[in-house]
């Protein structure tokens, strides 16, 4: 049972760190690395792992990767952590222009995401 228990150890721990960068990139966390924990970020978090874990996986095995090593699988895992949440981002974004959401509202809104990325890169106190 061991042998079996220590791979997915090893996927895990990229799964949540990619939750994590999901979460600093959506700006939940800031450049302090302070977070206000609330229903909406346990949310995203949540949906960021699940995404990761099982759309991970999903890939993994359609592509026939399962010989792979464990390292490049927990990497495939993290990839999908983190731009999972970007895809669910666009879809909420596409619904909300579908129920009357103005085009430059949406607009201003990845604009903000887009520079808080940018600007947290840069280090030091603004």
């Amino acid at each position: 049972m061991q042998e079996n228990t220590f791979p997915w150890i090893i996927k895990i721990i990229p799964a949540v760190v990619g939750a994590l960068l999901a979460l600093v990139l959506s700006g939940d966390i800031d450049k302090t690395g302070k977070i206000q924990v609330s229903m909406s970020v346990i949310g995203k978090f949540a949906a960021s792992v699940t995404v990761s874990l099982y759309g991970g996986s999903a890939f993994i095995e359609y592509f026939g990767m399962l010989k792979a090593s464990t390292m490049y699988q927990g990497f495939v895992m993290l990839m999908f952590a983190v731009f999972g949440l970007l895809a669910i981002g666009i879809l909420y974004q596409s619904i909300a222009l579908l129920k009357g959401k103005p085009l430059p509202e949406v607009i201003a809104e990845i604009k903000s995401a887009f520079l808080a990325i940018w600007s947290s890169g840069k280090g030091g106190n603004d």
